[in-house]
């Protein structure tokens, strides 16, 4: 498994998450011709995508998405009212409506589920994603971005997680004495709207186990935050709980280095068994 961020932050997010032929991009919020670039920057071929998954519909999300699919051919899926909510769609055969119950598989066996999280958008979404290996044994990665507060279903869903890509939007008191307008100010607040560093770190110490091996913080505020406030919180979660986990930062200017998991870092997770959806 390998997971790259290329970009996160309010003018465009969009991560790269690649498993067993499945070569997937979470949201677009760049143009085609920026993606392929941040690709190539990495040692990524944007020519090999196969599949697209959108968070919800807004422009930082899903500005690239239409011209991506109408030139790659690449699937996109979304939730039923994120499709209809977009004001670019992709072609209507290139468009998959997520299952309400159970996972989606993509190439040989990367499984999708989508995890609802509460934000300003009509559908949203948080994506986990598993690649069984072998003698009962997985790897597992989650991005969980937008979002204003952490529901009970969400962590549940984050456990055993050997990748975890969680919001860390801004930091309480910079928002407080930052330029943005008292309405804005209480939308980025409310349980609508962005996790703060501390909501971030919080959710964080809920999911964190021996196991998990990257944190990566996205999504960071260009006026509510800053890399050293963001680390603050987190690392002492880290810390605390004695963890060997690796904490990475996403930036929006250039991509972060691809995170890769491999055979060796796999371990045995004993789970009741879920219906899975063939993608086509």
């Amino acid at each position: 498994m390998r997971l790259c961020v290329l970009s996160s932050g309010s003018g465009g997010n969009t991560a790269w998450i690649e498993a067993d032929g499945a070569r997937v991009l979470v949201d677009a919020g760049l143009s085609f011709r920026e993606t392929k670039r941040r690709c190539a920057d990495v040692g990524l071929d944007l020519r090999d995508l196969t599949d697209v998954l959108l968070t919800h519909e807004h422009a930082d999300h899903c500005f690239g998405a239409a011209s991506i699919a109408r030139k790659l051919g690449a699937r996109v899926h979304a939730t039923e009212g994120t499709f209809r909510a977009l004001r670019d769609p992709p072609p209507p055969e290139l468009c998959f409506p997520l299952p309400r119950e159970g996972s989606l598989l993509l190439g040989r066996g990367l499984r999708v589920s989508a995890i609802p999280v509460p934000h300003d958008a009509i559908d949203p979404v948080a994506y986990c994603f598993e690649q069984r290996l072998e003698g009962g044994r997985c790897l597992r990665a989650a991005l969980v971005t937008d979002l204003g507060c952490a529901p009970r279903t969400l962590t549940r869903a984050l456990r055993d997680l050997d990748i975890l890509v969680v919001e860390a939007n801004h930091d309480a008191r910079l928002l407080l004495e930052g330029p943005y307008p008292p309405s804005l100010k209480r939308r980025v607040r409310s349980d609508l709207g962005h996790l703060s560093n501390a909501q971030a770190a919080q959710l964080l110490s809920q999911v964190l186990h021996r196991g998990l091996r990257h944190v990566v913080l996205a999504h960071l505020s260009e006026h509510n935050n800053t890399p050293a406030h963001a680390r603050r919180e987190t690392e002492a979660v880290l810390e605390l709980h004695d963890s060997r986990a690796a904490l990475h930062l996403a930036r929006q200017v250039r991509p972060l280095a691809p995170l890769e998991l491999d055979l060796a870092d796999a371990r045995t997770i004993l789970r009741p068994r879920q219906l899975a959806l063939f993608a086509t």
